[in-house]
């Protein structure tokens, strides 16, 4: 029960966390899609962490890792990544902040609810217990990007496993390239709007300039 309310509180919280980002980065704009974001991040942040910390730790927890994840919205560009779904942004990075926050403030009295595991942090004097997360996060994603490089490297050579599609495709629409149809979304709806448009602004008569008009209320007071 406490890990559920420890990660619907996390997500709260990074929602509030990446608002106050974009308030401060956009001239006091934010936008609703920051705020979902903001929202996964918290859920990522306080994954590892849901059953060793307090509610309120778990609010800092949410706050700090959506801020980190708010502050390297440029991170693809950064690293010439190419994936539009901020799939790295979020879960990479967010799950190496809550990776480490967890050797921060991993509470014994927490762990200790199921009357086996005693996992202190730095929060209770357990200081090396940060050392060892940092540890960990370098060696996880090192295997990770090892193996998944390796992964991809070896589905390139299979048939019809390529990685990128073409440009012609990414301009199409993936939808329509890899399916049949759209499937995020009817779009036609959109180009039926615009051909009524067009209909009707060519079947409906011209209204005159407004000079036109005025011109014509002075030749007629005139005569």
């Amino acid at each position: 029960m406490l890990a559920a309310f420890n990660t619907n509180t996390a997500a709260c919280t990074g929602m509030l966390g990446w608002v106050v980002v974009d308030f401060i980065k956009h001239g006091g704009r934010f936008s609703l899609v920051g705020a979902c974001e903001g929202a996964i991040a918290g859920f990522v942040g306080i994954t590892p962490a849901a059953g060793y910390v307090s509610v309120w730790l778990a609010a800092v927890i949410g706050f700090i890792t959506a801020v980190v994840c708010a502050s390297l919205q440029n991170l693809n560009e950064w690293l010439h990544i190419d994936e539009g779904m901020d799939v790295f942004k979020l879960h990479g990075v967010g799950g190496m902040v809550g990776s480490f926050l967890i050797g921060i403030f991993a509470t014994s009295s927490i762990s200790m609810l199921d009357g086996v595991t005693s996992a202190p942090g730095g929060i209770d004097g357990n200081g090396t217990q940060v050392g060892k997360q940092f540890a960990e996060i370098t060696a996880i994603s090192a295997y990770s990007f090892l193996v998944s490089c390796a992964l991809l490297y070896i589905l390139k050579f299979i048939p019809g496993m390529h990685l990128r599609v073409t440009e012609e495709a990414e301009i199409q629409g993936l939808d329509v390239d890899q399916f049949f149809d759209e499937q995020i979304g009817d779009w036609a709806i959109f180009d039926e709007l615009d051909q009524r448009k067009m209909v009707f602004e060519a079947s409906s008569p011209r209204t005159p300039p407004v000079q036109d008009v005025r011109e014509t209320i002075k030749q007629t007071m005139k005569a």
